[in-house]
C-alpha cells in the first residue's frame, strides 16, 4: 500500500556521524551560502572543487577552471577530503575508484557520461561519505562481479543519475548501509539493483518518490506519478514510491512521448505545432529556443518546475507565433546587457502564471515580438530591468502580474508605442518604469490603472483611485488613474511561497554545514531562523503563518517581508518535527510550503 506521509526518517546514528563529521572531517566545517543548482559551477563544500574537462586534451592539468584535469580519476586522486570533482560535459571512458569522501558532481546527467567500455564496474566507491549526482553510467560489461556503480561502504548518496545499459548490475550495495538512492533513471540494466545488505533507503519518501526503473509493472491507480506498490531491490529492501515517469522527464500529452529534456522534446520530430508540453517539477539546467507554436507549462507552479540558465546566455527565446509559457519558474540568465529570462521574437505570444526571478532582463521583447500578452506573472528580483519592450513593439498588453524588487526598472520601454500596461503591481523597483513612447497606462475610470508603491497622492473622494496621475519618465506617458491599494481583481489564485531556510544538511547554532552528505534530509543541531520566500502576482502577501507538527495555531506570524521565526525552543531528545508555512494573500488565499527536520536541542 502506498504511503500517505514520508515515514523513514534519520537514523541516530546518522545524526551521531553528522555532528562527528562536523568536527573530524578535516576542510569539512565550512558555512555553506545558497544553493547549488544542477549545471552550476558549485561552491566548494569542503577544502575545494577541482575541476575535469575531457576537451582538454593537451594540457596542462592542475584541476582549475581554465586547466581542468582530462580524466575523472585524476580529478578524484589530487582532491581532498570533502572537495567537490566537477566534471564538464563529455564521454568519460574510464573505470573509477573513489576512495575519498567527497562530492562527484555531473554538469549535465544526459550529457556528462562515464562508460566503462564494457570492461568493468564503472564507478566503484570505497569509502563513505560519498556523494554522486549529475552522470549517466553506462557500460559495465556482462561479468556478474560488475555494476554501473558498486558500493563497498556506508552513508553514500546517489541522486539524479542516468544509470542505464550495464550489462549485468545497474547498482549493487556489495557492502554498507544507511545510502541513500533516488531520483535515478535505471534503464535497460541486466539486472536494475540489488541490496546485498538491505539496509539502504532506495527513495525520498512521499511524495518526493523514489528511482524510476523501466521494469517496473505496477500501476498508478491515483495519477501521483508514483507507483503503488513497491519495487524491490533485494534482500527485502524496496525502493516504497517507484517514480512513474523518468526522473525529470517532459511529456508531451498529444503524442504521450516521454522526454528527458525540454529542448529534446520542443525538437522532436512529432512535436508539432499547437502540441501542449508538460514539464514534471524539477530543476532544468537548460537554454531553449521555441520555434514551434506550442504550449510550454510547468506540471505545477506553486510546487516548482524550474529553468534556469546558469548563469549564462538566455534561458527562453521564443522564435515562433503563438507560443504560450505557463505555470514556470525561469531563472538565473547570464549577465550580459540582452540575456533575459525570456526573450521574445514571435507574434501573439502568451506569458501566464510564471515567475521570472533573478535574470539580467526578466522578459525582453524584441521588435517583432507583437500582440503579445503578459499577465499573472510575478517578475521579480532581475539583475536590471523587469519586462523591456524594444523598439518597434506594438500591442502588447500587460496586466495583472506584479513585478517587483528589480534593480533598474520595472517595466523599461524603448522606442515602443500603442501597448497597455494596467492593473499590475509595481513594487520597489528602483524605477517603476520608464516610457519613451506613446503608450497606455491604465484601463480608464473606473476601471484604473496599476498600482505603485511610491505614489504619494491623495484620494480625496475615496473611490480607490488618485487624485493626480503618476507620471511615467522619459515621456509624455502616465497613469491618469492610479490604484491607492494593490490590484486584487477576482483574485482566486493562491500566492507562492517556499522555504528557503533551512535547506538539506547538517545545522549546528544556525549554519549550514556538509549538505552533499545529507541531500533531501535536514538535521537541526539548537536554534535556527526559517526563511521564507512569498509573493502574489495580483493582491500581494498579507500574512505568513509558522506552524510546527499539524498544530492549528501558529508559533509565529509575519506581516513584513523578509517573511522569517525563529526557532528557539529546545528539546532534549531528538525529534521528527514538521515545518509548516502557510502564506495568505489579500483576497484571503493560502498557499503553503512544509520540510520534515530532525531536531535536537
Amino acid at each position: 500500500m502506498k504511503k500517505n506521509h514520508q515515514q523513514k526518517v534519520i537514523s541516530n546514528a546518522l545524526f551521531a556521524f553528522a555532528l562527528a563529521s562536523l568536527f573530524i572531517i578535516p576542510g569539512s566545517a565550512h558555512v555553506i551560502i545558497g544553493t547549488q543548482n544542477e549545471g552550476e559551477h558549485p561552491a566548494s563544500f569542503g577544502g575545494g572543487t577541482i575541476y575535469v574537462d575531457d576537451d582538454n586534451i593537451a594540457g596542462p592539468w592542475d584541476g582549475t577552471i581554465d586547466h581542468p584535469y582530462r580524466f575523472i580519476q585524476d580529478g578524484i586522486d589530487h582532491a581532498m577530503t570533502g572537495d567537490t570533482v566537477y566534471v564538464f560535459n563529455g564521454t568519460y571512458t574510464e573505470n573509477v575508484v573513489v576512495g575519498k569522501s567527497l562530492e562527484l558532481l555531473g554538469e549535465d546527467r544526459k550529457n556528462t557520461i562515464i562508460t566503462g567500455d564494457d570492461f568493468g564496474t564503472v564507478v566503484k566507491i570505497i569509502t563513505g561519505n560519498v556523494s554522486i549526482s549529475g552522470f549517466t553510467i553506462e557500460n559495465c560489461g556482462g561479468n556478474p562481479n560488475n555494476a554501473g556503480i558498486m558500493i563497498h561502504t556506508s552513508n553514500n548518496i546517489i541522486v539524479e543519475n542516468n544509470i542505464q545499459k550495464n550489462n549485468y548490475f545497474g547498482l549493487y550495495i556489495i557492502e554498507g548501509c544507511h545510502n541513500i538512492i533516488y531520483h535515478n533513471n535505471f534503464i535497460d540494466n541486466t539486472y536494475q539493483a540489488f541490496d546485498y545488505i538491505a539496509g539502504s533507503t532506495w527513495d525520498g519518501g512521499y511524495p518526493m518518490g523514489g528511482n524510476y526503473w523501466d521494469d517496473y509493472t505496477g500501476t498508478d491507480a491515483d495519477e501521483d506519478g508514483i507507483g503503488d506498490i513497491p519495487y524491490p531491490t533485494g534482500n527485502g529492501s524496496a525502493d516504497q514510491y517507484p517514480l512513474i515517469h523518468p526522473y525529470g522527464s517532459i511529456i508531451n500529452e498529444d503524442t504521450k512521448e516521454v522526454f528527458l529534456t525540454i529542448q529534446e522534446a520542443i525538437s522532436d520530430g512529432d512535436t508539432q505545432n499547437d502540441h501542449t508540453i508538460i514539464v514534471k517539477n524539477g530543476e532544468y539546467g537548460e537554454h531553449l529556443t521555441i520555434s514551434k507554436s506550442l504550449h510550454l507549462k510547468g506540471e505545477n507552479h506553486y510546487d516548482g518546475t524550474i529553468i534556469t540558465g546558469r548563469h549564462t546566455g538566455d534561458v527562453v527565446t521564443i522564435c515562433a507565433n503563438g507560443v504560450l509559457l505557463q505555470e514556470l519558474i525561469i531563472q538565473h540568465s547570464g549577465t550580459m546587457q540582452d540575456n533575459a529570462g525570456v526573450i521574445i521574437h514571435g507574434e501573439n505570444c502568451s506569458i501566464f502564471k510564471n515567475i521570472i526571478y533573478e535574470n539580467f532582463q526578466g522578459i525582453l521583447l524584441k521588435h517583432s515580438a507583437k500582440d503579445t500578452t503578459i499577465a499573472y506573472n510575478e517578475v521579480m528580483k532581475n539583475g536590471w530591468n523587469g519586462i523591456v519592450l524594444g523598439s518597434g513593439v506594438t500591442g502588447v498588453s500587460i496586466f495583472e502580474n506584479t513585478i517587483s524588487n528589480n534593480f533598474y526598472a520595472g517595466i523599461a520601454i524603448s522606442g515602443a508605442s500603442y501597448n497597455y500596461m494596467y492593473h499590475n503591481n509595481f513594487l520597489s523597483n528602483r524605477y517603476q518604469a520608464y516610457d519613451d513612447g506613446m503608450n497606455s497606462w491604465d484601463d480608464g475610470y473606473p476601471s484604473g490603472g496599476n498600482y505603485w508603491s511610491d505614489y504619494t497622492g491623495s484620494d480625496d473622494d475615496g473611490d480607490g483611485i488618485g487624485d493626480v496621475p503618476y507620471i511615467i519618465p522619459d515621456g509624455i506617458s502616465k497613469d491618469r488613474y492610479p490604484l491607492m491599494a494593490a490590484y486584487t481583481g477576482d483574485d482566486t489564485i493562491p500566492p507562492v511561497v517556499r522555504i528557503t531556510t533551512p535547506q538539506n544538511g547538517f545545522y549546528f547554532l544556525g549554519l549550514r554545514f556538509i549538505p552533499w552528505l545529507l541531500s533531501g534530509s535536514t538535521i537541526i543541531y539548537g536554534p535556527i531562523t526559517i526563511e521564507v520566500d512569498a509573493a502574489d502576482a495580483r493582491s500581494g502577501i498579507d500574512r505568513v503563518e509558522f506552524l510546527l507538527d499539524n498544530a492549528h495555531d501558529p508559533q509565529f506570524v509575519d506581516n513584513v517581508a523578509p517573511y522569517s521565526w525563529r526557532w528557539s525552543q529546545p528539546y532534549f531528545l531528538f525529534h521528527r518535527h514538521s515545518i509548516i508555512v502557510v502564506a495568505y494573500d489579500k483576497a484571503g488565499n493560502p498557499a503553503f510550503d512544509m520540510m520534515n527536520v530532525m531536531r535536537y536541542f
